[in-house]
């Protein structure tokens, strides 16, 4: 079986990172190919908290051994995505979304720093790869495809945060990302349009070589993005009867919202409370 899917312009140099280099998206092994198809099924909300994950079925799927889906399985568990229950199995964990956002918001406190000492490193052929990431971003908005969005649009952040020389900054920044899967874009699509706009301001403000106005309309980008999906959490928690279907399914039942949905907008309160002083 070939392990190369023809993507034109990206490469896949990580787990989760594409980079643009004229070329085609390559899994270096079998672990990785299915370790990054079932990750974005869960990321995407394809994959709910609580499905059993089955090793076989994923094998048939994917077409493909039992040995790398068990590696990529053990990977997702020791990254708190899949957890294992005796005499059931493996399923997709339950999202703890106070977890998720308060790392979030450590995150974006990190890749603001990590930016403010790329952007001094960026080059005219930085900025040329960074347009074309971007165009690459509104092809697959009018497309629909916004889970192929979502990767795209990690890449774009990470290929300005790669420019930092201070490796150790830009591993933190990973392992946030691990915890910290916010979804934006699937959760909160009609920003989208406004978050392109920012997108091309921030490769123009780093092409100028102005830090503190990259930094700041980097800093905006990530806040309005969040009151965007606070906004859409929000609305589903009031109105329960949207969640089928819905990409916030990734962080609640239908039960729990109705079992106690003062807490949930309590908790909602609490975490938009965190993010007004960001």
């Amino acid at each position: 079986m070939n392990f190369t899917r023809v993507r034109p312009r990206f490469k896949l140099i990580s787990d989760q990172c594409l980079l643009w280099e004229g070329c085609e998206v390559q899994f270096t092994t079998k672990k990785d190919y299915a370790y990054e198809q079932i990750k974005n099924d869960i990321l995407s909300g394809k994959l709910l908290p609580g499905d059993k994950l089955v090793i076989r079925d994923l094998a048939k799927q994917y077409d493909m051994s039992y040995i790398p889906i068990r590696e990529a399985i053990s990977q997702l568990f020791h990254e708190g995505l899949v957890h294992s229950i005796p005499y059931t199995g493996t399923r997709v964990a339950e999202v703890d979304i106070e977890k998720i956002f308060e790392f979030t918001a450590l995150r974006y406190e990190i890749e603001d720093l990590c930016l403010r000492t790329a952007v001094p490193h960026i080059t005219p052929e930085d900025i040329t790869a960074l347009y074309e990431i971007f165009e690459e971003l509104q092809a697959l908005y009018r497309a629909g495809d916004l889970k192929r969005y979502m990767i795209v649009n990690r890449s774009f952040y990470t290929y300005f945060y790669d420019r930092s020389p201070y490796s150790h900054i830009r591993d933190q920044i990973d392992e946030l990302y691990k915890i910290s899967r916010t979804n934006t874009s699937l959760v909160a699509p009609a920003y989208i349009p406004k978050s392109l706009e920012q997108h091309r301001e921030l490769i123009r403000l780093a092409g100028q070589g102005d830090v503190d106005g990259a930094v700041l309309c980097h800093h905006t980008q990530k806040r309005e993005a969040l009151r965007a999906v606070f906004d859409v959490m929000r609305d589903v928690v009031l109105h329960p009867q949207q969640l089928e279907g819905h990409p916030v399914s990734i962080f609640y039942r239908r039960k729990a919202i109705e079992n106690d949905q003062t807490a949930l907008l309590q908790q909602l309160d609490r975490l938009e409370e965190l993010f007004s002083s960001f």
